[in-house]
């Protein structure tokens, strides 16, 4: 039975297969944050932690007394929390941007995580569709993907997160991406060498490569 975490804790209660979640994982081990992380099903979060979520999701951190569940919220509250490595730009244009291509991937109407999840849980006629629609967008940006290190960037930010844990989620979702795909590859594999991306994984997210 779990309990309420150590209020001088930073925790984080995590879905072992969640594509969101694993996100927040990948931002925690890239800044090498002290954490203890709780791969979990949402019905076995503490009751007091849910009282304070409304939404009663994954993934929840909790941190100086304080609960935060927004994806958004939680990655920019992690980078300014624990501010080493830098994952947003301070210069407000650059950080707009950024902020823009984390709606655009992760929250928007039919936005790349929910095309995901639609792969994975909606009818095949659904999944085939959103499937087909992923693909094209991961190809269409492939001069983006080849432009630089990262994702329109030198250096890695919460950007990348968002892409990583989309990507190796790629063969389970099963797209293909080819030769077209080449650059969107090269980048994702750039991601996946990284020590944060390999201690970010949950023992069921590395079978999916």
């Amino acid at each position: 039975m779990l309990t309420k975490p150590n209020p001088a804790s930073t925790t984080l209660y995590s879905s072992p297969k969640d594509i969101r979640s694993h996100v927040v994982r990948f931002i925690m081990a890239e800044k090498n944050i002290e954490r203890e992380v709780i791969n979990l099903k949402i019905e076995e979060i503490p009751e007091e932690i849910l009282e304070l979520n409304p939404c009663q999701s994954l993934p929840t951190l909790f941190d100086r007394g304080i609960v935060l569940y927004d994806l958004s919220v939680v990655m920019e509250y992690l980078d300014e929390r624990f501010p080493f490595p830098p994952l947003l730009s301070v210069d407000p244009i650059e950080k707009s941007e950024k902020r823009l291509l984390i709606f655009r991937f992760t929250r928007a109407p039919n936005c790349w995580f929910e095309m995901a999840d639609i792969i994975e849980s909606g009818s095949k006629k659904n999944a085939d569709k959103a499937r087909k629609v992923l693909k094209s967008n991961l190809i269409e940006l492939v001069p983006l993907f080849a432009y630089k290190p990262f994702f329109k960037s030198d250096d890695m930010t919460i950007v990348d997160a968002c892409l990583g844990a989309l990507l190796w989620r790629l063969k389970k979702l099963e797209i293909e991406l080819g030769k077209p795909g080449k650059y969107v590859i090269d980048y994702a594999n750039r991601l996946f060498t990284r020590d944060s991306f390999k201690a970010s994984l949950t023992d069921c997210e590395k079978e999916y490569n």
